[in-house]
């Protein structure tokens, strides 16, 4: 990753969280939420996992390997959406904290050099790792999780317009 494509790459990671925001703002909480079926995470659940991920993975790891120096591998989000109380949070809260955060790793992806992109570490599953190559899972993980989100939107917005005819807008995702 040159020092310009990283440059640009800040930027589109800075502006998420708006994305974010405008894409929740006028949801009704009971909807952010509901979940599509038992097994998927609400839309509540989704902004916060981003949020405990930014935090506690990507940014750390990204830092660690900068400085090629280790950190326990060990998290686990699954269980932070029950341990953590992910959709009793208030979501006005937790994309602030979100926004915050993301303000602050960016912040610090700015202050890296070629160099430090290329530092690694030896990852327990994926072997080694650059900072670069956390940095663009990073962004990987924003988009992934925008279209697990949009779906979820889509999903329980299709349901709460039930008895309206949605078809025009094109198929709706099934929930699975």
């Amino acid at each position: 990753m040159k020092r310009i494509e990283l440059l640009d790459l800040v930027a589109t990671h800075a502006a998420f969280p708006s994305l974010l925001q405008s894409l929740v703002t006028g949801t009704e909480t009971r909807l952010l939420r509901a979940r599509e079926t038992d097994a998927r995470w609400s839309p509540l659940e989704i902004l916060a996992h981003i949020a405990d991920e930014e935090i506690e993975d990507f940014r750390p790891r990204a830092q660690a390997a900068a400085l090629e120096k280790p950190l326990p591998w060990a998290i686990d989000p699954p269980a932070w959406v029950v341990e953590r109380k992910y959709n009793e949070q208030e979501p006005s809260a937790v994309l602030e904290r979100f926004a915050q955060e993301r303000a602050d790793s960016c912040a610090w992806l700015r202050t890296l050099s070629a160099a430090q992109l290329g530092r690694a570490l030896e990852h327990p599953t994926f072997g080694r790792m650059r900072c670069g190559d956390f940095i663009a899972s990073w962004r990987m993980h924003d988009l992934l999780h925008l279209r697990q989100l949009t779906t979820a939107l889509a999903v329980l917005n299709a349901r709460a317009l039930e008895g309206w005819r949605t078809e025009y807008a094109g198929r709706i995702p099934e929930a699975t």
